[in-house]
């Protein structure tokens, strides 16, 4: 039978269902790619709509901040003076989002600061400053005091003459020059302590902007209590007089220009090092973290002044001419962005009339922040964005992580993904959104895509293993019915040779026709072995159909192998005597008797010996041997025929198999014999052990194994 037609058919059936499965996945693929575009359209909707949500944001922190300020100037005295006016809205001003400071700019281009303080005098601005002693010129008790001092180094007459112009004045002013100039009197005379009490006296008087000779009287005093206390040997109380001094400069309690701020500063600093430099270490260390405190705050100070310096140098410059196309009475505040080096300065101003404008210093940081509220950080999570605000540098003012995916892919660094600014370029900063990884999207997309393909290839592989196992399954079923075609072929060929021979040497006697007494018992001898032939064959079949079916039953007793062995050769030998053949036997003495099925395993032995004839071609010589080792007994059946080659050797225990030399050497069989064979000694707990070469012969073994004294007692207990 051949088996192209049952190929052909599973062929194409699984092609049929391959083409379907590939169309069905490759539709469903293109699904998922057209939902991904649209929900990728959408998310980009949404990306727009998050940058502009964010402008929107920034727009109404700006809006909210200048509308504040406006209603605070309109409920006050709009029209005022800057300084005025700054005065009057320091309460209501105080603490607005994002306003880092509010300024009100003259008709002569003098800012007016509500909250800041500069270190010192900003360019441009007029100094502040009040010299008193031009008003004792013409005072001729002024004119002597002054000669004693300075020119006949009267110190006590000097003093006490600045004591009496004390007396008659009520001016605080002209009284803390006239206690400086006394103190200074004292220190020169060497009456430290007058000196320190005038000192501190003029500083409890407290009118910062009043100077003498260019030098603010406060400096002075606080430089000379340092120095006298240095000079008497009082090092922690100079060391605090110049700290002092230096905080005052730090808190802009003078009106100094930048160059005298700097002198001061440094005259300060070296003082105190000079004082505290020669205390005890734990002392010094001390000291000297404070001064290292005041450096911090100067150094922020310093930062502030710099924004007011650059307010002063380059935004009002715009400002005003900006200012001349607004229209006052409009309420709409006009917005400037300007870049420095320390950062950006964002202002917002606006004309409350010809001489004065108001305007507001945004706090850029603050603004950032706040353009990101805490229900903001849902946003975008699913789709794994997330927002950053750079400026024109790029370098990141707020915003990464805000919006990130919790536990979103860590594969490889965010990507742009849209890039959007503010209304105006105010504040010029870029908003950028990123993804982190993969977004949710297009990890839908993969998974479906990847369920799909793993689907088609699942599919693919049941088929194959399907057709393959449908055409094996196929195959073996035909083999099998060959077999068993072959089989009864062989068993029908197998009777009819044994009964041909049995019915013709039966009927020659019937009939008479041997007379000869000879002949007559040769024939009765060939009728009896054919008989017996017929009796074995019908037991293999018997024995085989009960094994196929389950019901084979094994009667096991003492067995004595050697006796076995020799009763097996004696019978093979009567049975097959009309063959060609020479057996020679090996049985060893002292063999174990064991627990057997005699006749079950002399049949065993006999299909050996019988297949040993069968195939033993050009040299019929046959070797029955029986040993026993410490475990086993053995019996095997050694030809010098055909033999078996290697491929085919695991094969001819299998039931109906012949091999491929047997078919070629005409050699009768019904291929159930070696089964039979095996079966039984694997009922016997043995193994049956093959050696073969093709053109040398065959040699059988079987191995049964020997039980000891007290298994047999355990199986009998048992």
């Amino acid at each position: 039978m051949r088996l192209d037609w049952q190929k052909r058919a599973v062929i194409l059936f699984a092609a049929s269902l391959l083409i379907l499965s590939v169309v069905l996945v490759f539709f469903a693929i293109r699904e998922a790619e057209r939902e991904k575009l649209l929900k990728e359209r959408e998310i980009e909707g949404k990306q727009q709509r998050l940058v502009e949500g964010i402008d929107g944001r920034a727009r109404t922190l700006i809006g909210e901040a200048e509308n504040r300020v406006l209603q605070a100037v309109k409920k006050n005295r709009s029209d005022a003076h800057p300084a005025q006016a700054a005065a009057d809205l320091k309460g209501p001003l105080v603490d607005i989002p994002c306003v880092s400071e509010v300024f009100f700019v003259d008709n002569d281009d003098q800012v007016v600061f509500l909250n800041a303080r500069p270190l010192f005098l900003l360019s441009g601005e007029k100094p502040r400053y009040r010299d008193v002693s031009s008003s004792w010129d013409n005072d001729e008790r002024w004119k002597r005091a002054e000669e004693a001092e300075f020119r006949l180094n009267d110190y006590s007459l000097a003093a006490s003459l600045y004591q009496d112009l004390a007396t008659k004045t009520a001016d605080q002013a002209l009284d803390a020059l006239l206690v400086n100039r006394l103190a200074r009197c004292y220190t020169k005379s060497g009456k430290h302590e007058k000196a320190l009490g005038a000192y501190r006296q003029q500083l409890r008087i407290g009118l910062p902007d009043l100077i003498s000779e260019g030098i603010p009287l406060d400096i002075s005093s606080l430089y000379q209590i340092g120095n006298i206390h240095l000079h008497r040997g009082q090092r922690e109380e100079a060391a605090g007089a110049f700290l002092d001094l230096y905080q005052g400069l730090l808190d802009s309690r003078w009106p100094l220009t930048r160059s005298q701020y700097e002198a001061f500063r440094k005259l300060a600093e070296d003082r105190f090092r000079m004082a505290a430099g020669e205390l005890d270490a734990s002392l010094q260390s001390a000291w000297d973290g404070r001064l290292q405190d005041l450096k911090k705050i100067e150094k922020t100070r310093m930062a502030s002044t710099g924004i007011l310096e650059n307010v002063q140098g380059r935004i009002i410059p715009r400002l005003r001419l900006e200012a001349r196309e607004m229209d006052a009475d409009s309420g709409k505040f006009l917005r400037i962005a300007e870049t420095i080096d320390s950062g950006l300065i964002l202002a917002s101003f606006l004309p409350l009339n010809k001489e004065t404008i108001l305007g507001l210093l945004l706090d850029p940081q603050a603004l950032a922040n706040g353009l990101f509220p805490p229900a903001s950080e849902k946003s975008g999570r699913e789709e794994g964005l997330s927002v950053a605000i750079v400026d024109e540098s790029g370098k990141v003012v707020a915003g990464p992580g805000l919006l990130s995916q919790e536990g979103s892919e860590k594969s490889g660094d965010p990507q742009l993904v849209s890039t959007g600014g503010f209304a105006d370029s105010f504040p010029p900063w870029a908003i950028r959104i990123y993804r982190s990884g993969v977004g949710a999207v297009e990890r839908q997309f993969r998974m479906r895509r990847n369920i799909y393909i793993l689907s088609l290839v699942v599919v693919i592989a049941a088929l194959f293993f399907g057709g393959f196992l449908a055409i094996r399954s196929t195959a073996k079923e035909l083999k099998l019915a060959r077999m068993k075609s072959d089989f009864v072929a062989t068993v029908s060929h197998e009777f009819r040779t044994p009964l041909t021979s049995i019915r013709y040497m039966a009927e020659l006697l019937q009939r008479g026709r041997v007379r000869d007494e000879a002949r007559k018992q040769q024939y009765y001898e060939a009728i009896t072995g054919e008989s017996e032939r017929l009796s074995r064959l019908v037991e293999n079949l018997l024995d085989f159909s009960k094994i196929e079916s389950g019901m084979k039953e094994y009667r096991m007793e003492e067995a004595d192998i050697a006796a076995l062995a020799a009763d097996v050769a004696t019978r093979f030998r009567q049975q097959a005597g009309f063959k060609d053949f020479t057996l020679e036997t090996e049985i060893a003495g002292g063999l174990l008797v064991i627990q057997a099925d005699k006749e079950s395993l002399g049949r065993a032995v006999f299909n050996l010996l019988d297949n040993a004839v069968k195939y033993s071609g050009e040299n019929p010589r046959l070797v029955l041997r029986a040993w026993s080792g410490e475990d086993a007994v053995c019996l095997q059946v050694e030809d010098y025929g055909i033999g078996i080659v290697i491929s085919e050797q695991k094969k001819i225990f299998e039931k109906f198999y012949r091999s491929e030399v047997a078919m070629e050497s005409d050699v009768k069989g019904t291929g159930i014999g070696l089964p039979l064979v095996e079966h039984i000694v694997r009922a016997h707990g043995g193994k049956v052990l093959l050696e073969s070469e093709a053109g040398k012969g065959t040699r059988v073994t079987i191995r049964l194994p020997v039980r000891r004294s007290e298994e047999k007692k355990e199986d009998e207990n048992g």
